[in-house]
């Protein structure tokens, strides 16, 4: 693969953060974060180059939206994670990749590989990971 993607975390439950974290990781991703706030994740934005992003929705009663939106203006690719059904989504996110938590790390490398290699056409190897 050629420069390493760098991938932002939002995520304001500490465990889950260094899991995800972890998964970019091993998928060979660059990690950025994790931030566990809005005001965390919009500064990392504005520090540099982003590839990705992972979002969950809610931190710790904040909805992440406007770091969504942050995104979403420059053209960087995001998943949303939740433990609320796609439905809850307001109308403008619902089209956008989705995994409900508690997410499952095949789900999240999957999901991962497909929202943001496939632009590039990069196709990376993990156990496991692209197997029915």
């Amino acid at each position: 693969m050629g420069q390493q993607k760098q991938i932002l975390v939002v995520e304001d439950e500490f465990l889950i953060a260094i899991h995800v974290a972890d998964i970019m990781a091993d998928l060979g991703f660059g990690v950025i974060g994790p931030a566990g706030n809005i005001q965390q994740a919009l500064a990392l934005i504005d520090e540099g180059r982003l590839d990705g992003a992972i979002l969950d929705v809610n931190l710790s009663g904040q909805l992440v939206f406007p770091v969504a939106s942050a995104l979403a203006a420059r053209n960087v690719p995001f998943i949303l994670t939740s433990g609320y059904d796609v439905a809850g989504l307001p109308a403008e996110w619902r089209d956008r990749p989705v995994l409900r938590k508690p997410v499952a790390e095949r789900d999240l490398a999957r999901l991962a590989q497909s929202v943001f290699l496939a632009e590039t056409g990069e196709l990376m190897k993990v156990a496991g990971v692209g197997q029915a």
